[in-house]
């Protein structure tokens, strides 16, 4: 989805976009304790997420890599909510809101705790490039992949004042990633991932963990805006990678 999105047009374009089969799904967090008691109250956001993508194999470790995303989320009643959210992953989110004062009627001093269960999924695609050397010529073949992860979270806020909420979560992610590599050279491989190119395929179980401090303020009863700063491990593709990313986001709700 984020890698070389037409890529396989024509192999001058292969040659200018190469990449290695990565692991990067986001590490966005911003989902506040407090809930709306009441159905029906939407928040949409939108903002950047910092991601550390984790190669295959023995490649070199990326620097950090910026996306954009927007969610929406809505209260369903009873402290829950649902929230989907679009980036460098499709993210689907149930919030429930256990304890602690709701969001309408929220005052400073106000202590919340609150559970997240959420999918994640991800489709991603490249080319990986050979180099020539005296055993073998140089040589393109395509990959592509999907992520698969459950992630869960405990959610803890402290309202400092009518307008400022300070809340940290510790979360958890689990999931696999799929994947195939496929031929370039061969006719009609050049131009789509077909069945029939297919080289190979390589899949991974992997996992993240960590904890993240976000701060939100109100300017208005609709436009809020949050920031916050996230430290995980992940691993995948047998790499254990230490982070610390930071990422914000604008909201407006109804």
């Amino acid at each position: 989805m984020k890698k070389c999105a037409a890529a396989l047009a024509s192999l001058v374009v292969l040659s200018g976009c190469t990449s290695t089969p990565e692991a990067d799904t986001g590490s966005v967090r911003l989902d506040s304790p407090e809930v709306h008691s009441q159905p029906f109250h939407v928040k949409l956001a939108i903002g950047l997420d910092k991601g550390q993508p984790i190669p295959i194999g023995d490649a070199p470790l990326k620097s950090n890599d910026t996306g954009l995303f927007a969610s929406g989320e809505m209260s369903l009643g009873a402290g829950l909510s649902a929230k989907y959210q679009i980036g460098k992953a499709v993210k689907a989110t149930l919030k429930y809101q256990f304890s602690g004062q709701h969001a309408e009627a929220s005052q400073a001093g106000n202590v919340s705790h609150a559970m997240t269960l959420g999918y994640l999924s991800d489709h991603e695609s490249g080319i990986e490039s050979k180099e020539e050397s005296n055993l073998s010529p140089a040589a393109n073949r395509a990959w592509d992949l999907d992520h698969d992860l459950i992630d869960i979270a405990w959610i803890t806020g402290y309202r400092l004042s009518e307008d400022t909420l300070l809340y940290g979560s510790v979360f958890y992610q689990t999931g696999e990633i799929d994947g195939t590599y496929y031929r370039t050279t061969s006719d009609g491989c050049g131009e789509r991932y077909a069945a029939e190119c297919a080289l190979n395929h390589f899949s991974d179980d992997g996992s993240a963990f960590g904890v993240s401090l976000s701060l939100e303020y109100a300017f208005t009863k609709s436009f809020l805006g949050s920031l916050e700063i996230v430290h995980s491990r992940s691993n995948w593709f047998n790499r254990n990678e230490d982070d610390t990313l930071i990422n914000g986001n604008f909201i407006y709700q109804f």
